[in-house]
């Protein structure tokens, strides 16, 4: 029976740090029996962030991930079955919100780590709005588990910047941090803020 010392050991690096930011918002991680299965759940409309994340996994893991096209959703998940993928990633399987699932300690270790957490959160999770009547500048992270909004705000509050909590969403809503996040971030998904 293998052990978890056969398996790629994850570099943390950049890389890792954008696929915790997406397993974070759109992933999930499974534990079977005899293995483990992560999820990311894309839409299936932005078939570059699809290849994008599915070149994400592989460059992490090694390995080619699986996709499955959802007959009723305009969704595609991608999936990896492999052993030992939360204990790997430093996150645990199962529920995220039952168990307070967030950023790994090592992402506050460098700028880079955060800002990379932060484009695979805002990218699964995140939206920009603008009211222009109302002046209004917003880039937003809505996620109803509250220690992954918690981590972002703290991220966000390390990288020097001045978000708001809420209960349901962590933003940014100054007009010249909203520009200067979108631009230090290179957001990927089509689907997030467009200016």
């Amino acid at each position: 029976m293998k052990k978890l010392s056969d398996y790629k050991k994850l570099d943390r690096d950049a890389f890792l740090a954008e696929l915790i930011g997406i397993i974070l918002g759109d992933g999930c991680i499974t534990k079977f029996e005899r293995t483990e299965s992560l999820r990311i759940t894309c839409n299936s409309n932005d078939k570059k962030y699809v290849k994008y994340t599915s070149e994400l996994i592989r460059r992490v893991f090694g390995k080619e991930p699986n996709y499955t096209r959802r007959k009723i959703e305009n969704a595609i998940d991608i999936r990896l079955y492999q052993k030992f993928i939360s204990s790997r990633l430093g996150l645990p399987s199962g529920n995220k919100i039952k168990n307070k699932i967030g950023a790994p300690d090592w992402i506050y270790s460098k700028n880079i780590y955060m800002v990379n957490c932060l484009k695979g959160l805002f990218d699964t999770d995140g939206h920009f709005r603008k009211d222009l009547d109302n002046y209004l500048h917003v880039i937003e992270l809505k996620n109803h588990c509250k220690q992954i909004l918690k981590d972002a705000y703290k991220m966000l509050r390390l990288l020097g910047y001045n978000p708001q909590l809420g209960k349901e969403y962590v933003r940014l809503a100054r007009k010249e941090e909203v520009y200067g996040f979108v631009d230090s971030i290179n957001f990927r998904n089509k689907y997030c803020p467009v200016m």
